[in-house]
């Protein structure tokens, strides 16, 4: 009788979590510029009138709790999202910075010596972008970091964004990269992404 109750229990909370991961889809605002726009979860906090202009992301978002636990191992789940104008002049340009940018910071720890993946995609314009992953241990903060980048470049507005999906948590393993779908929580997000 007790494991056919541990045996419900999991069950209801595997089905809520699916749900609350795609209950956060079901209301949407459409973030939009003269050049980009894109959607995200209505539930997701948006912080992008607090920043300074000119400096930093463009577009930031905290959405800890929304879509993926509020906390694992004992510890908090960190999710913050922003996007950030590049310099650069080219898709590859683009990607390639980012990826220089991952190994730049001293208070980054790697499991493997350049450790990141990274995969094309399409956005909802049908451009294509490039979806870079890594993962590092940040000594500053004492958390994992799975981190999901999203390089685009436009040859029409002859710009590039570098768009991201950080999420802090425990886990020296990063299993919870795959328990919880990290990836595809990401895509979700990316592959609304449009140029004007």
């Amino acid at each position: 009788m007790k494991y056919l109750i541990i045996s419900i229990g999991l069950i209801l909370s595997s089905t809520a979590f699916s749900q609350n991961e795609i209950d956060i889809w079901t209301t949407t605002d459409t973030i939009s510029t003269n050049v980009y726009e894109f959607q995200v979860p209505k539930v997701w906090r948006n912080l992008s009138e607090t920043l300074s202009e000119g400096k930093g992301p463009e577009q930031y978002f905290e959405a800890s709790g929304k879509g993926l636990p509020v906390s694992f191992n004992g510890g908090p789940v960190q999710v913050t999202v922003f996007l950030v104008k590049l310099d650069d002049s080219s898709l590859k340009d683009a990607k390639n910075g980012v990826i220089e940018g991952y190994f730049a910071n001293l208070d980054r720890v790697f499991k493997n010596d350049k450790d990141y993946s990274e995969e094309t995609i399409t956005l909802a314009d049908g451009s294509e972008a490039v979806l870079l992953n890594t993962r590092f241990y940040r000594e500053s903060k004492g958390f994992n970091q799975s981190r999901y980048d999203l390089a685009t470049y436009s040859k029409k507005y002859k710009t590039a964004y570098m768009f991201t999906v950080s999420i802090q948590y425990i886990d020296e393993t990063y299993s919870f990269e795959k328990d919880y779908d990290l990836a595809e929580y990401a895509k979700r997000l990316f592959e609304t992404f449009a140029w004007k």
